[in-house]
């Protein structure tokens, strides 16, 4: 029972063990393009970054040097752009490359996206971007095998998952503003955070807008709606989802000890004008809990259903943790609130569903489990085989 005893207390010591949290600031990279000015939600967003030309794609340690790399609409440099005509009035003598002029081996591309997003980076597409994801991750699959069909015009977003909870709406009017933007049928593998029903040359058809593909340890984001106007949710929630990936991981760090099951996430900050955020968040019956925190700021949590307020908490700790218990499942509202060092920090929400009683409970009582089952195996034993274990008589 002594064996029982100490295999107990390391099951019990390990679950209580709490590890410390560290998010450093994310190494952010932005691909040179002509068609998604990406960067002004990247400076509205005070996030740092470095431009990148299209031609260093080949070389697989800019990988190493960035958390998030930016793949915007409109990277590869036009074929004109490369090509010296000479003539004499209106007869052409010759066509050349130009000097310095470069072709990416878009295999090697391929090999080398996808080994950063598996090890961990987080990355951004948008509009004819698409293709450098399918070749590195798969899954696109579009209308009469045609990629370039959407039409111009008004569009509604339908949010799913965490974009819905991030706009507090279940519609997003859009307006896409050219012919030929990229509108797939479908994208295997992926989340889909939005879906639309939209116009093309041969009907209406309707399909994923934004998804997010998971590979092993990173994700990659695509949109097929990109604008930078002020107030554009959608590219709020993007630019800030890749940039600030690592605060959301440092805080399920902690909201993943307690062994609850998953519900949406947010990372977030408070732009210039703006004094709290509101969020929707789907709540079950019974236990729920929502995580709050980021690195360097302080923030009140208040969860409210229609104008009642059902839980609030203000914490001086790195990470807030609210309970909340609801006797009905629905959509309650978050209004979060930073203190004065929070209004320029990204900060991340986590909700987990279930009972919260200590850190890695499941594990810990799944360790319990098993050393009950030896345990209880060592007494069948000694009891089928007594004299296997009495002193020798001397």
């Amino acid at each position: 029972m002594r064996i029982y005893g100490f295999f107990s207390t390391v099951v019990l010591s390990f679950a209580l063990f709490l590890p410390g949290l560290h998010a450093a600031a994310p190494r952010v990279a932005v691909v040179a393009n002509s068609y998604d000015n990406v960067e002004k939600w990247l400076d509205l967003c005070r996030v740092p970054y470095r431009s990148i030309g299209y031609a260093e794609l080949d070389d697989p340690a800019v990988y190493g040097r960035f958390d998030a790399i930016f793949f915007p609409s409109g990277m590869e440099p036009p074929p004109e752009t490369n090509i010296n005509i000479l003539s004499r009035g209106t007869s052409i003598q010759g066509v050349t490359l130009k000097q310095g002029h470069y072709s990416l081996d878009r295999k090697k591309l391929a090999r080398n996206l996808r080994a950063f997003i598996e090890g961990g980076g987080s990355a951004y597409f948008s509009g004819f971007s698409w293709d450098i994801l399918h070749e590195a991750c798969g899954g696109f699959d579009f209308f009469n095998a045609f990629p370039y069909i959407g039409s111009a015009g008004p569009v509604e977003l339908s949010p799913l998952g965490d974009l819905r909870c991030f706009v507090s709406s279940s519609v997003i009017p859009v307006n896409m503003a050219f012919a030929g933007w990229v509108a797939a049928r479908s994208i295997a593998g992926a989340d889909i955070l939005a879906t639309a029903r939209f116009e093309t040359p041969r009907g209406g058809r309707e399909g994923p807008m934004i998804a997010r593909l998971r590979k092993k340890r990173g994700e990659a984001y695509f949109t097929s709606y990109y604008a930078g106007e002020a107030g554009n949710q959608v590219m709020r929630f993007v630019v800030l989802r890749v940039a600030h990936r690592n605060i959301l991981d440092w805080l399920e760090e902690t909201a993943g000890r307690w062994d609850q099951s998953p519900g949406v996430t947010v990372v977030d900050m408070l732009l210039p004008g703006e004094t709290s955020r509101r969020y929707a968040l789907p709540l079950e019956r019974g236990c729920n809990t929502v995580f709050l925190g980021g690195p360097g700021g302080h923030f009140q949590a208040d969860v409210y259903r229609g104008e009642e307020i059902v839980a609030s908490r203000q914490s001086w700790e790195r990470v807030t943790a609210v309970d909340v218990r609801v006797g009905e499942g629905g959509t309650y509202g978050l209004r979060v609130y930073p203190a004065e060092n929070g209004r320029a920090i990204a900060f991340a929400v986590s909700v987990k569903h279930g009972l919260r009683v200590f850190p890695y409970f499941k594990r810990a009582m799944l360790g319990f489990l098993f050393v009950s089952v030896i345990a209880a195996l060592i007494l069948i034993n000694r009891f089928i085989n007594p004299r296997k274990y009495s002193g020798r008589a001397r």
